[in-house]
């Protein structure tokens, strides 16, 4: 379990991290939509402008919007980002800490009750308001002896029950979900965020998100998964591109289109 440092580029013993789904592709859409939104406002709106616009997207950009302050922090401070792995280079102790049945779960306590409060339940409480832990700013500087500390407690305890004395303590935390643990969660299930969608291709039932937001209270249903491979090419070239049968056929013949 790492922190940012102050180190220079390449000095890092972690490698960076893939976020491990293509982030880029949604998050650009999500952009794309709001940016078309914007233009219908704008161009319809009392007193807009009545004209068209280029909306302009580009999947890099986006992701680089959610990078919140790493620019400012090297153009200001000359800091540059480390890999950080489940911590948060401002907060500390904010981490993923492993479990005895092999899970991870997540503890955020940077601030002074919460850091008193877990210190006492790992049986350290005297590092509260101790030298280097007095305070956020020197608890992110010792973060990596902090973290170990943790780590050896969190260790003891198996995730359902490490969750439940923090909980007890009232201290910030959850577990590191698997797609089984999200398949089974309640809170999912009912709100229809997790739910079974009839699939032609894959001869059944299969798990699928639901649709983000939900609109007057009710989940938003889902029509299908999507359509076979060149299911509608002949309504698109007949639509779109206004082809006559013959013509769909010639491609057809010539092994253009299937």
């Amino acid at each position: 379990m790492r922190y940012l440092t102050d180190q220079p580029p390449g000095t890092s013993d972690l490698p960076p991290v893939r976020v491990g789904v293509s982030i880029g592709d949604s998050v650009a859409g999500l952009y794309a939509a709001f940016g078309l939104l914007a233009a219908l406002w704008q161009r319809d709106r009392p007193g807009g402008e009545r004209t068209g616009r280029t909306i302009d997207v580009a999947l890099t950009e986006s992701v680089l919007s959610l990078m919140e302050g790493m620019l400012p922090e090297f153009g200001r401070l000359g800091k540059i980002r480390q890999p950080t792995g489940g911590g948060i280079a401002t907060a500390a102790p904010t981490n993923a800490y492993p479990t005895a049945d092999g899970a991870f779960v997540l503890i955020a306590a940077n601030s002074e009750p919460l850091f008193a409060k877990l210190m006492t339940l790992v049986g350290r409480p005297e590092l509260i308001g101790a030298p280097g832990y007095a305070g956020n700013q020197q608890r992110v500087a010792n973060s990596s002896a902090l973290d170990e500390i943790i780590g050896d407690w969190t260790r003891r305890h198996a995730s359902a029950a490490l969750i439940e004395v923090l909980a007890t303590a009232d201290i910030p935390s959850s577990k590191i979900y698997t797609a089984a643990d999200i398949a089974s969660d309640p809170q999912y299930r009912v709100r229809k965020m997790v739910r079974e969608v009839d699939d032609d291709l894959l001869g059944g039932p299969v798990l699928h998100p639901g649709v983000v937001p939900s609109f007057d209270g009710g989940a938003v249903p889902i029509r299908w998964t999507g359509p076979a491979i060149g299911e509608h090419t002949e309504e698109v070239l007949r639509s779109a591109l206004k082809l006559t049968d013959a013509k769909i056929e010639t491609l057809r013949s010539e092994g253009v289109i299937a």
